[in-house]
């Protein structure tokens, strides 16, 4: 019996992938627990709008990350008299900033090795999600009073 899968199911495939089963195994227990449903005209219509949509956030993802490394993010940054650093700029600072000037989406993640405690340019990694990356320069300036 072909099934459409609602889950993951270990052993058998992804989310949203058609398979074929056993009648058995597919009535009685993917059927049953919800995890799966009989691969007809409504899950072929549910399976091409799901395909629809997650183009369309690849799109999105991808877009975004075209648009990184054109976008430079200027972080202020308390300094002391003779010029050291009060602090440093961590990855939430990042996202927060990203998020407000709409460059990248809730669910993306910065990966910085360690904060940011130098002024200057900077190259942080962004992962968008669903494998795709981009880079977006960081600058942190001296804040001024």
């Amino acid at each position: 019996m072909k099934v459409l899968l609602l889950q993951d199911v270990r052993g058998i495939g992804r989310r949203m992938e058609i398979k074929n089963v056993s009648d058995g195994y597919a009535r009685n227990f993917l059927i049953a627990k919800k995890l799966a449903i009989p691969a007809g005209d409504s899950a072929l219509k549910l399976k091409q709008e799901n395909d629809q949509e997650e183009q369309k956030l690849l799109d999105t993802y991808n877009k975004l990350a075209r648009e990184l490394p054109r976008a430079a993010l200027e972080i202020q940054i308390k300094i002391g008299k003779n010029g050291e650093v009060f602090g440093s700029v961590k990855s939430e600072e990042i996202k927060s900033a990203l998020l407000k000037k709409r460059l990248i989406i809730d669910d993306s993640e910065i990966i910085l090795a360690k904060p940011l405690r130098i002024l200057g340019e900077h190259w942080v990694d962004v992962n968008l999600g669903r494998g795709i990356k981009g880079r977006v320069k960081v600058i942190l300036s001296p804040l001024r009073p």
